[in-house]
């Protein structure tokens, strides 16, 4: 079953800035401690995230490049206003190719045929048996294997690895299959970077507090 929450594609978390100011407050902290600390937290919250999110990530996608993974992984930003700075993360949600991604191909490639016409020379339709459609099953826990209609098993041209192509019955033109990682990811955002952000958020930022507060930094 679907998640409810798997429709937005922004999952904030919020900060009760009360909170930990009366936090900040208990330990004697001044107020510019206190904004430096928090927005020193803020980075060091999405590095912590990113570094586990990447290790995550890798035995769950089993991705043949870890390129690809660091590219999509995660995205971080600081607003920085008049008020206290504000954080934004993202993860690149969009589909992966088969080919980039380890796993079993189902199926086999089909050979090209050399019958031509007698009359024209040109090359006659073969008559193929029907198969079943290529599937392709995934090494990374994160997903799960699929089937494709109308699919054909081929040669990647660049790296002459056994992939998967899409033929459009109409135009016979072809695409590259593709494993949709959309509903996989936000899974493991909300089960794991996300429920635990704000333990690590305030770790970093009680440390940083108190190592401003013993150095008397800001002060």
């Amino acid at each position: 079953m679907a998640r409810e929450s798997r429709l937005r594609r922004d999952l904030p978390v919020d900060i009760d800035v009360s909170a930990i100011w009366r936090i900040a407050e208990k330990v004697g902290a001044t107020q510019k401690q206190f904004r430096n600390a928090y927005s020193r937290a803020l980075r060091r919250t999405a590095a912590t995230l990113r570094k586990k999110a990447m290790a995550d990530l890798k035995s769950g996608l089993a991705p043949r490049s870890l390129q690809m993974i660091r590219r999509r992984i995660l995205s971080f930003s600081i607003s920085r206003g008049s008020q206290l700075d504000t954080a934004k993360l993202w993860f690149g949600l969009n589909a992966i190719k088969v080919k980039d991604l380890k796993g079993k191909i189902r199926g086999r490639i089909r050979p090209h045929h050399d019958q031509r016409d007698p009359a024209t020379g040109r090359f006659i339709k073969a008559r193929r048996r029907k198969q079943n459609p290529p599937g392709f099953d995934p090494r990374g826990a994160m997903l799960a294997g699929k089937t494709y209609e109308n699919g054909e098993v081929s040669r990647s041209k660049r790296e002459g690895r056994r992939t998967i192509v899409i033929r459009d019955p109409e135009t016979r033109r072809t695409r590259e299959a593709e494993i949709d990682v959309y509903a996989p990811m936000l899974d493991y955002i909300e089960d794991h970077a996300f429920a635990e952000v704000m333990d690590i958020f305030m770790h970093h930022f009680e440390t940083d507090l108190r190592g401003r507060i013993k150095a008397r930094i800001d002060v």
